[in-house]
Order: C-alpha cells, then sequence, then structure tokens
C-alpha cells in the first residue's frame, strides 16, 4: 500500500495535489488576484489567466485559472516571483493591465477588447473548417496530423511565403510546393521510425506518413490558400465546463526531448520521452527534475504508460519490442524483450487495461497488448517471458496499406479484449479463452480513425474516431451500437477516449483542437476544457484515481518539430473526488 499524498493544511480535499505544490515558505510569498473586464468595465467570465511564474518560484512553471460570472480569478497558491500574467479569449485580446507588481502581489485588474482576427489564438482545427466534404477532412486528418498540428503556426508561415511567389498559375505553385513539403515530411518519417532498425528505414508505407501524396497535396492546396494570416469566427461549439476553481498546471520539460505521455505516479509526474530511452521525472511541489533510464541494450523509446494497480509503472516501446515495469518501492526496473516463440518480432502500442485505465492481466497473468507492426494482438507472460500474437483478420474490400492495430481494452470478466484498427475503420473483439477473433464493427468510413479506446465499468467501449471527429458508444456485452456522435469541432483529432470511473464521464483529448472534451453518457452532451496555449498536441489523459485531476502532455514529435514540451496537471474544478479524505491510506 502506498501512502497517499501529503496534503496538510489544504483547505478540501479536492484540493490536495493541487495544494501539495504551494505550502513552501508561504511566508515570503505572495497570493495574485484580480478581474477581467472588457472596455466598458464589464465583467468577462470563463477568461483564461495563466501565470508564468519566476524561476525562483517551485512547482508549475505556468499556472492557469479562469473568471468567474463576476470577472474575478484567484490564484489560491501562493508564488515567489511573476514573469508575467495573460490572458486568452477567442474573442478578445489584452489591451491593458494593472495593479500586478514583481513581488506577485494584487490587486490586477486586465481589460480586454474584441477581437475580430482570431489568426493567433484559434486552434489549427479551425482553418479546416472550410472542408465540407467529410471524407477528405478525414483523410487529411489521418494523413498529415500524426506528429504535430495542421496547419500549425509553421504551415501557415510556409503558405504565406507560397502565397508572395508571383506565377501566372498560382494553384500549381500551391500544390508543388505542398507536394514538396509532403516528401519532406516523409523522409522525417522514414528517419524517425528508422531510429532503432538496424537494416534502415521501414517505409513510408509502414510508418505515420502520407500514403496519398497527389490527393492530400492537392487537398491542402485548394484549402490553403492565401497568406493565412486572417481567421475569424470560430467557437468551441459547446459549452465550456470550467469554472473559478478549474486549474491548469504546467510543467515544462527541459533539454531536447520527444515527450509523448505523463501518468502520476505518488507525488511525481512520470513523462516518456521516445527520442531516447529516458523517462523524465517532476517532482509536482518543487518542480525539479530527473531521469531514469530503461534498462534497454538497444533504442527502445518510452512511449506508452501504464499505471498498475500497486503503484507500479508500466512502459510500452516505440522500438524494438522492449516491455518495462518499475517498481517505486524497490526503484528497480524489470524488461521484456517479447520476441514470440515463433521468434517473430513485435510491434507493442497498447497494454491491456480496464475501466480504471491501470494495467489488467487476464485470468492466467497475462499481460495482452496491440501489435502495431504485425497487425496483431497477443500477449507477455511477465512470469517466463514466453510471447505470442494471432494476426487480426483482414477486413473485407478495406486492404489499406496504412491499415494499424492500435487501441486494446480488457473487458471487467478479464475474457475478452477489444481492439481498433486505423487505416481500415473497424474494431474488434478477441477471446482470450479460445484464441478466436469475434465481432467485427465496421464503421461508415475507411479513414474514420478509431485510435485509443477505454472501457466502462459495465462494459461499454469508447472509440474516438481521429479522423472523422467523433466518438462511438457500443455496448460489448449486448454486441449493440449504442451511438455515434460528433465532436463541437470534427478537424479536432480525437486521439484518444478515457472513461472516468468516480465522474462516469469520459475524457477526449483532442490533437489538434486545443482542447478537451467531456462526453456525459447519461444525457450524451459533450462540453469543452479549453487549453492555455496553442499547438496543444494531446495523445492521452489519465485521471489520478486519488484526486480526480487529469493528467496529460503536450506531444509533439519528432524531436525538432516546433511546439511546448510540456506536462499537465489539471483539476476540473468539479468537486467530484472531494469525498477522498486527506490524509488517508490507498
Amino acid at each position: 500500500m502506498q501512502p497517499k499524498h501529503s496534503w496538510a493544511g489544504c483547505s478540501t480535499a479536492l484540493a490536495g495535489l493541487l495544494c501539495l505544490s504551494f505550502t513552501l515558505s508561504a511566508a515570503a510569498e505572495s497570493t495574485i488576484t484580480g478581474r477581467v473586464v472588457d472596455l466598458n468595465g464589464a465583467p468577462l467570465a470563463q477568461a483564461m489567466v495563466s501565470l508564468d511564474a519566476a524561476e525562483s518560484h517551485a512547482g508549475a512553471d505556468v499556472i492557469t485559472v479562469f473568471t468567474d460570472e463576476q470577472g474575478q480569478f484567484v490564484f489560491s497558491e501562493s508564488v515567489s516571483g511573476v514573469d508575467s500574467l495573460s490572458v486568452r479569449m477567442l474573442d478578445y485580446e489584452e489591451l491593458d493591465q494593472v495593479g500586478l507588481r514583481a513581488d506577485g502581489t494584487s490587486d490586477v485588474t486586465i481589460v480586454m477588447r474584441p477581437r475580430t482576427n482570431q489568426a493567433d489564438v484559434a486552434p489549427a482545427s479551425a482553418w479546416l473548417g472550410g472542408m465540407n466534404d467529410p471524407e477528405e477532412k478525414a483523410h487529411l486528418v489521418l494523413d498529415c496530423i500524426g506528429c504535430h498540428q495542421v496547419p500549425s503556426p509553421q504551415a501557415r508561415n510556409y503558405a504565406k511565403l507560397i502565397a508572395a511567389v508571383e506565377d501566372a498559375d498560382p494553384a500549381e505553385v500551391r500544390r508543388q510546393s505542398w507536394q514538396s513539403m509532403i516528401t519532406y515530411m516523409n523522409y522525417l518519417s522514414d528517419w524517425e521510425f528508422g531510429r532503432a532498425n538496424p537494416t534502415g528505414p521501414p517505409g513510408p508505407e509502414r510508418a505515420y506518413s502520407v500514403s496519398g501524396g497527389d490527393v492530400t497535396a492537392n487537398s491542402i492546396a485548394d484549402h490553403f490558400v492565401g497568406p493565412m494570416d486572417q481567421l475569424s469566427g470560430y467557437d468551441y461549439g459547446a459549452p465550456s465546463i470550467v469554472n473559478e476553481n478549474t486549474v491548469i498546471r504546467e510543467y515544462e520539460v527541459s533539454g531536447a526531448n520527444a515527450i509523448r505521455e505523463a501518468v502520476l505516479i505518488g507525488e511525481e509526474l512520470w513523462i516518456a520521452d521516445v527520442s531516447s530511452n529516458r523517462m523524465v521525472v517532476i517532482d509536482v511541489a518543487t518542480g525539479e527534475q530527473r531521469h531514469l533510464e530503461v534498462p534497454a541494450e538497444r533504442t527502445m523509446g518510452p512511449h506508452t504508460l501504464h499505471r498498475g494497480s500497486d503503484g507500479t509503472l508500466w512502459v510500452a516501446p516505440f522500438f524494438d519490442s522492449v516491455v518495462a515495469h518499475w517498481d517505486p518501492a524497490g526503484e528497480t526496473w524489470e524488461t521484456w524483450s517479447t520476441t514470440t516463440i515463433n521468434g517473430e518480432s513485435v510491434g507493442i502500442h497498447d497494454l491491456s487495461f480496464g475501466s480504471d485505465h491501470e494495467l489488467l492481466t487476464d485470468n492466467e497473468g497475462l499481460v495482452w497488448y496491440s501489435d502495431i507492426v504485425n497487425g496483431a494482438v497477443g500477449y507477455l507472460d511477465p512470469d517466463t517471458g514466453d510471447a505470442e500474437i494471432y494476426y487480426v483478420p483482414d477486413v473485407p474490400g478495406r486492404e489499406d496499406n496504412r491499415a494499424t492495430v492500435y487501441g486494446l481494452v480488457m473487458t471487467s470478466d478479464r475474457k475478452e479484449i477489444w481492439y481498433s484498427q486505423m487505416g481500415r475503420g473497424a474494431f474488434g473483439s478477441f477471446d482470450i479463452e479460445t484464441r478466436e477473433f469475434g465481432d467485427l464493427v465496421e464503421l461508415p468510413s475507411i479513414d474514420a480513425g478509431p485510435r485509443r479506446l477505454t472501457i466502462s465499468d459495465d462494459d461499454i467501449l469508447y472509440a474516438p474516431l481521429y479522423g472523422a471527429g467523433q466518438l462511438v458508444e457500443y455496448d460489448t456485452r449486448s454486441r449493440e451500437l449504442i451511438g455515434t456522435y460528433d465532436l463541437p469541432d470534427t478537424g479536432s483529432a480525437p486521439y484518444a477516449a478515457t472513461w472516468d470511473p468516480v465522474r462516469e464521464v469520459v475524457w477526449i483529448p483532442t490533437s489538434n483542437g486545443d482542447v478537451i472534451y467531456r462526453f456525459d453518457p447519461r444525457t450524451k452532451a459533450i462540453g469543452v476544457l479549453p487549453l492555455p496555449r496553442d499547438s496543444a498536441f494531446l495523445r492521452m489523459v489519465d485521471v489520478d484515481p486519488e484526486t480526480g485531476v487529469l493528467i496529460t502532455s503536450y506531444a509533439n514529435i519528432v524531436q525538432f518539430v516546433h511546439g511546448p514540451r510540456m506536462a499537465l496537471i489539471i483539476d476540473p474544478g468539479d468537486g467530484a473526488y472531494a469525498d477522498v479524505a486527506v490524509g488517508a491510506q490507498r
């Protein structure tokens, strides 16, 4: 049993993790309060107010809160210094602020004026709003948004350079220019996926790459026209779920890296860096960082993280089939190289987990996984190191060279797993006891893009459709489709879904929308939790089982792709986990 976070002195149980960082040297620090108003002095509600802390501050690098109905905001913790204070809103821009002193004392008033051009604040997905053909949009998302957002600020700058070329046929200039960029992107994809391969890159057809270069180049050329420096009329498309108690804390990972996923283990953020064999570990109270190497002989690139119910950590690889297990009690690693019994190499993506998002073995103690390289599902026996795979059947009429077996979840009886197939628009089941494939659910489009699945306590499956911008709700017990729901922004590229067993909702992180969606199965309502910066490429979200805070990370890859490199702790501010007693044991 691991001790719960020590939160003595915090006013509420929900404040637990949040208060953890802010009990240091309180007497020497100050609290910031203030208001956000428009030009007439009227309050602005749900404005994102971000505090960029000075280096002397212990804890998160950037803290974001939201204003209440009176436009008031409060940073409930003390800070030892402030570099800057800023406000982010879709329809307003900052004009002036008064009252902030260098020592971080308040009271601050921030004046906003209406914004007519949203180009610098709207998410990348806003630029896809003009794509009226859902199939064209889905194909573009699957082809182009695997490593970074599209169109990113850098892509829009490239469009501006193209627009400046004087030519009799500007459409052809755009097409050729974007075709050249796609060639370069495919080269980078080959390079990234070939880093650990002694025989060289696997080729574009076996990696995240643009498969239909001409089709995609033409699509981009048709829609990314002009300097792309003007945008208006974008909104989130659904109610915001933030309030004055919502807090987002961002921890920047220092140095060159390609961080992917993050989880909270004890009082530390554990973050995978696929550019190396290292895990980045951040103390949430002090902000101090340390690096731990996964002891693998070859490059494995920590990729997918799963909490264990015993407080341990499971790590799946980007390369070389190495599964790792960290035991914080003994501070020891155990690793397995998952070559199958017949000597086949395995390309693990997700390890099996259940409704609490923690690693789940079958009734024989086997860890199951999705094999993205071989198009299979398989198991690892942690006791013997034995591994085996079972090839997923083809989807008739959908033999796409981008097809990959991706997400994987296990039902509550631990007798069945469900997998998703990217590039074939399908998900299906596998009977663990009989070793036979069962139901296959074909989605309307081959480019629907079911990615990282989740499952509820009642074995309801949720599949985020990356290409289609939708969420599927499916009953695995009755084998019935409950519904398919458009997300508020179908260009947001929903990468994953995570069941929250206390709130009984689904959290949906997006790669292209700078938001996290919340889906309530009882009402089918979708709410929006906006993030405080652009290029917020998310691949996962985890729910801390004690505090209910959301854990995620900005996961732009490859290493030199532009974008923030940060892990996040998000308190939605709804008090859902407030009944957890301070100081209780796990």
